[in-house]
């Protein structure tokens, strides 16, 4: 049975729409009647594609994918752009959850939040519409069409609600729009999302080849790719939900391999715009127009390549380290070459923290053309990839006890295909396949899943000292392992502002007021 929660649409989504959208050309979904605004079939993807695309900069911006790709070592940037220099500090700092922060700060939490809860209003009042006889071609493959697309966006906006927050709010188009909801656990959130996935993917079968779904920008799937894309997400939600390795331990891992089984088979990768469709990635992958001094490779994910390397970059002056022992990385990975592309100097302030420092950005846009675009203005953006697809199956496989079928699943894939490395042996053990699984999804996958070194790394290891870190561990102490409720949307609640992180909260999951 699918839970349903009331709440009032109108405030947020019209704090998204003022504050994270400005330069959005979208329609006004705060009508008091739905029917202002869905008055004819047509309607119907006007609105739809707005939520998508509410959806699309909520959770693919450089707010918060670049602030929690920092917290996660992932990338670095020594800069206050995006939060990222708070986000990045050693020790962690807790993520300060308050209305008095300056705008950009708050919009780590803010964009997302609002983002993916005005996604969900655009989904409910198409869903609500079209219950009410609003229609493209009274009820034929059209509007079921639109109707498995409103469920596939109301399932993946819950979920990364669930992904990313302690807790969420889920409104069905039930509900009326006058009476508060209370909040969902991120658990929950996630067990919903699922079957919204499940919903979508059940009215897409049923129409086969009469379905069509162009809501993506620049693509258009037909049912198979429409499936396969619902069911790789579901397998996200399944697998990445957990805070803590003890959560882990809780993952339906069979749920996870029966979604990855039905999962994509090719990249999956909206069209940048430079308008509505725009990515994170125009701050992460080298020489995109935007200049030399927005984030680098993470100097872990350097010594995760060479594990000669030091997996955090000596500070010098502050420290008295002395100097990296070999500023070029190397590696019996052919990917150190293809994707990354070395710089001798650093562009970061050294005020800001030698930590910061890197010699290496992502360049694996430029060295293979039709993976990605510049994230701004022209060509793919891959946020899913089939090799993500396929580790998640792998990881599934290994945590059922089929071990055998994980290393086979390894040794087909990108870490032969384009790392070039020997096969993992039949005799590997099971730490040694989990370490190759986590090695593939740092590298393979880096700047495709937006926060996916984040939400690995808070699952997979135990916190780690800022002074003691692996390439491959968790999360640092102190690194906010879920974001707070904004404190602008607790405010509506009447509830107090609560922080995660830092100090107080070395494991970054409980709350602190």
């Amino acid at each position: 049975m699918k839970m349903t929660i009331r709440y009032t649409l109108s405030f947020f989504l019209a704090l998204f729409l003022a504050v994270s959208c400005k330069d959005i050309d979208t329609l006004n979904l705060n009508n008091a009647g739905r029917n202002d605004v869905l008055a004819t079939g047509n309607d119907l993807f006007k609105v739809l594609d707005a939520g998508y695309a509410s959806w699309w900069q909520g959770v693919h911006g450089p707010t918060p994918v670049i602030a929690l790709s920092v917290a996660a070592d992932a990338l670095t940037l020594g800069r206050d752009d995006f939060g990222a220099r708070r986000m990045s500090a050693e020790p962690r700092t807790a993520y300060n959850n308050r209305l008095a922060e300056n705008e950009v700060y708050r919009q780590i939490a803010e964009d997302p939040w609002y983002g993916c809860l005005s996604a969900a209003g655009s989904a409910n009042d198409v869903i609500a519409a079209l219950s009410e006889g609003i229609s493209i071609d009274k009820g034929g493959p059209q509007d079921e069409s639109v109707l498995a697309a409103a469920h596939f966006l109301r399932g993946v906006s819950w979920g990364y609600l669930g992904l990313i927050f302690d807790r969420g709010l889920m409104v069905s188009e039930e509900d009326a729009p006058d009476i508060k909801a209370s909040f969902s656990s991120y658990r929950e959130m996630g067990s919903a999302a699922v079957d919204e996935l499940e919903e979508a993917i059940s009215i897409a079968e049923s129409l086969g080849p009469d379905f069509i779904h162009t809501s993506f920008n620049g693509l258009t799937l037909d049912a198979d790719h429409f499936v396969r894309l619902c069911h790789s997400y579901a397998a996200r939600f399944l697998a990445q939900w957990p805070r803590t390795e003890e959560e882990n331990l809780e993952v339906d891992w069979a749920a996870v391999q029966t979604h990855a089984e039905g999962g994509l088979q090719e990249n999956f990768a909206p069209l940048a715009d430079g308008k509505r469709w725009q990515s994170y990635q125009q701050y992460a992958f080298a020489e995109t127009g935007r200049g030399p001094f927005w984030a680098r490779v993470d100097q872990r994910l350097v010594a995760t390549l060479d594990r000669s390397q030091p997996p955090r970059y000596p500070e010098v002056e502050a420290q008295g380290e002395g100097p990296l022992p070999s500023p070029t990385a190397q590696s019996n990975d052919q990917r150190l070459s293809s994707d990354f592309i070395f710089i001798p100097f650093n562009s970061f302030p050294v005020e800001a923290g030698e930590w910061h420092f890197s010699h290496y950005k992502h360049n694996r846009n430029q060295t293979e053309p039709d993976f990605a675009g510049d994230g701004q203005a022209a060509g793919p953006m891959p946020v899913f990839l089939a090799a993500d697809n396929e580790l998640l199956k792998a990881e599934a496989m290994l945590w059922q006890g089929h071990r055998t079928d994980a290393i086979a699943i390894l040794n087909a894939g990108s870490r032969a295909v384009r790392g070039a490395l020997p096969a993992l042996p039949a005799g590997a053990t099971e730490s040694e396949v989990r370490q190759a699984i986590l090695y593939e999804r740092a590298i393979e996958l880096l700047n495709t899943a937006p926060m996916g070194q984040w939400f690995d790394r808070r699952r997979s290891a135990p916190r780690l000292d800022y002074t003691e870190l692996d390439a491959l561990g968790g999360l640092q102490y102190g690194t906010p392992a879920q974001l707070p409720v904004p404190a602008r949307e607790l405010q509506v609640h009447e509830e107090e502002p609560y922080n995660f992180g830092g100090e107080k909260d070395p494991e970054g999951v409980v709350p602190v007021y």
